[in-house]
């Protein structure tokens, strides 16, 4: 169990590097072909980084009330530290819908783990 929450740990600081490294980005793509790609992009990562966080805070496989807002918490302030960060970058700007799709994508990935402990598939 301490191995596979080394993993998991591990793999949520690589996502977290990666959502920073892409922040450093100037201009986003996407745009010349009528596709947000960004959008999406926020949704999945954020999806991600919650995911492999929740899964490297689980002790013993459970995930009580408690632990889920601490979770949610921390993608939160990543995500507007995300977007704080990109007021920095020249070609970027910070945006609150941003912050909105990164979070909506948070509460996805906990609903996901929860429907996933419902049927005893995690």
């Amino acid at each position: 169990m301490k191995n596979k929450r080394t993993f998991y740990s591990i793999i949520t600081i690589l996502i977290a590097l990666e959502i920073f490294l892409f922040s450093n980005i100037s201009s986003p793509i996407g745009k010349e072909i009528g596709i947000n790609f960004a959008t999406i992009y926020h949704f999945g990562i954020f999806f991600m980084f919650t995911f492999f966080l929740s899964l490297s805070l689980l002790k013993k496989g459970k995930i009580r009330n408690k632990e889920i807002l601490i979770i949610l918490l921390i993608s939160l302030i990543y995500a507007v530290s995300d977007e704080f960060h990109q007021l920095f970058v020249q070609g970027r700007f910070a945006t609150i819908w941003d912050v909105l799709v990164d979070f909506a994508g948070s509460l996805c990935s906990i609903i996901f783990i929860k429907i996933l402990k419902k049927f005893n598939k995690f």
